[in-house]
């Protein structure tokens, strides 16, 4: 019986002394995610912006600068690059849309026909929304893979780029906090895109279809 409670006892130290461990790991691999995202931000703050955001792999930035009307995207190819970025005028910028599988879910302008259909009158059928009009709403339960924002810009080398806000192999619930923290993000920067190509769409012509 001695013998039975010595390795009951041994193994309920063992398996305290693996999950202390687990979490003290936890915690050193929270603190380096936490420090590279640092270090990647002082790294972007070279470039002027008064809003930011980061991709999960750190390889990605959008920034906006309110004050001289700018738009910025940066990439680099590794972590331990620096990064290169191309700067637009707000008046270069022409649609923005949210997508989820690749499928259309909000686009703006509203004369745009990026990622629609057409109906037999000849208009686009697509789910289009003012950034006025549009309010964050309760997701249902299907599942997603990708959830990118993607733009059309006034430049002929780089007309389109897309960024994406999370990527997984496996889908993941719509009621899930990654889904409506990534939503949320990526909605607030259609919010902003769309008020900035608002300032000069009665400028612009669009590109065409992606």
């Amino acid at each position: 019986m001695e013998s039975l409670l010595m390795v009951g006892s041994y193994l309920f130290i063992a398996l305290l002394m693996f999950f202390w461990g687990y979490i003290e790991l936890k915690k050193e691999i929270d603190k380096r995610i936490e420090k590279d995202i640092e270090d990647t931000k002082q790294l972007l703050e070279e470039i002027p912006h008064t809003k930011l955001t980061l991709s999960e792999d750190l390889l990605c930035s959008l920034l906006i600068d309110e004050n001289t009307h700018t738009f910025y995207v940066a990439n680099r190819e590794d972590t331990d690059d620096e990064f290169t970025f191309k700067s637009y005028p707000f008046s270069k910028l022409l649609e923005v849309a949210i997508l989820e599988d690749g499928n259309v879910k909000y686009l703006f302008p509203r004369q745009g026909i990026l990622g629609g259909t057409i109906n037999e009158e000849g208009q686009a059928i697509i789910n289009v929304i003012d950034p006025e009009e549009m309010e964050y709403e309760d997701v249902d339960d299907e599942t997603i893979r990708k959830l990118t924002l993607k733009l059309v810009l006034d430049d002929f080398s780089n007309h389109t780029f897309e960024y994406t806000f999370f990527e997984k192999e496996d889908p993941i619930e719509k009621d899930s906090d990654d889904y409506k923290d990534s939503i949320k993000e990526c909605t607030n920067w259609y919010h902003m895109i769309s008020l900035a190509i608002n300032q000069y769409k009665n400028e612009k012509r669009l590109v065409g279809q992606w």
